[in-house]
């Protein structure tokens, strides 16, 4: 499982949000030493847990936006700074991606055309993003445009996994109504990804690229070739497509050098595969209302009752009662 790294800057957040350090943690059911020192690299879990903590601890969901807004020299990170220095927001858009690609569990998507960019937050580890987390994703993202062309930008469209109801507070800072949807998005006018940003500077993005790459570089070295199947899984399952083939194409590799690696990591590619349907199918009747026959396409099964045979395989039942029981225990 992929963990997350979590340090001082953390801090700077709580702080600068009134919120306590430590009751955030305790609701987390995190160590009050966390975020000391050089911090800690925590689970994928366990960090989603502290976001939903830290909107707990605040009491709304509009601290999810406030955090996104604190964009401040006191956090300093390479992949920021080279953002701001870009000439406008679509380079900044383009540079991020490209370094959350390799570096952590999360991924920026931008797809543009001439009359607008769409933006898409997601983990690539999981079918889910805490709505904390993803809000406070747009949010930075909009406060990145305001800040570095000093324009009051208001995205086209913004849209966030699950109900809107309790998010007034949220599009008033936007601009715009939130609108439901299965992930977090962000749809920018064209015109103001071409806003020239008044942060541009090449000497300053000079002098972080080359930490930029090598953060890059060591991240990609450090990925685990099950690590690699497994977000490949993660976007091509809905679509059917479970052969190794496809999966080795994806990555670069023939499907003996596949084989070769996962098994140098003790495993193979049959289990990398069963795992990932095992933790997506557990999500979808944990989280989701959908049917077993839809869950069972999304996790490319070719029948209703391949899927139950797995699922009872994993968990000794069938995924009604499981459903039943995981609501009962949340």
């Amino acid at each position: 499982m992929q963990s997350v790294y979590v340090g001082t800057a953390w801090r700077v957040v709580l702080r600068d949000l009134g919120l306590d350090e430590r009751a955030v943690l305790r609701r987390a059911g995190q160590p009050a030493g966390l975020f000391a020192g050089d911090g800690s690299h925590i689970s994928l879990d366990a960090f989603y847990a502290l976001h939903q903590a830290a909107e707990e601890e605040a009491g709304s969901p509009t601290v999810a936006v406030r955090a996104g807004s604190i964009l401040s020299v006191e956090l300093f990170d390479p992949a920021y700074f080279a953002a701001v220095c870009s000439p406008d927001l679509h380079t900044a858009l383009r540079r991020l991606a490209a370094y959350m690609e390799l570096v952590g569990p999360f991924s920026l998507t931008a797809s543009s055309d001439d009359r607008s960019t769409k933006v898409r937050f997601r983990c690539k580890y999981r079918p889910d993003v805490v709505r904390a987390l993803g809000l406070s994703q747009l949010a930075f993202l909009v406060s990145l445009a305001r800040r570095a062309t000093r324009h009051h930008v208001v995205p086209r469209r913004v849209v966030v996994a699950g109900a809107t109801d309790e998010l007034g507070g949220c599009a008033d800072f936007f601009g715009c109504r939130l609108v439901s949807g299965d992930g977090y998005d962000l749809v920018f006018d064209a015109a103001d990804t071409t806003r020239p940003f008044l942060t541009h500077n090449d000497e300053i993005w000079q002098t972080f690229e080359p930490t930029l790459r090598r953060n890059m570089v060591e991240a990609d070295a450090g990925r685990s070739m099950s690590d690699e199947v497994e977000q490949a899984l993660f976007e091509f399952l809905p679509s059917g497509r479970t052969g190794m083939a496809d999966v080795a194409r994806e990555l670069g590799v023939g499907t003996r050098t596949l084989q070769r690696r996962l098994a140098a990591e003790g495993t193979t590619w049959l289990e990398v595969l069963n795992r990932t349907r095992e933790r997506l199918a557990r999500h979808y009747f944990a989280s989701t209302d959908l049917t077993p026959t839809e869950v069972g396409f999304l996790l490319g099964f070719g029948d209703p009752s391949s899927l139950f045979r797995a699922f009872h395989r994993w968990t000794g039942t069938t995924p009604g009662a499981w459903r039943e029981e995981a609501r009962r225990a949340g």
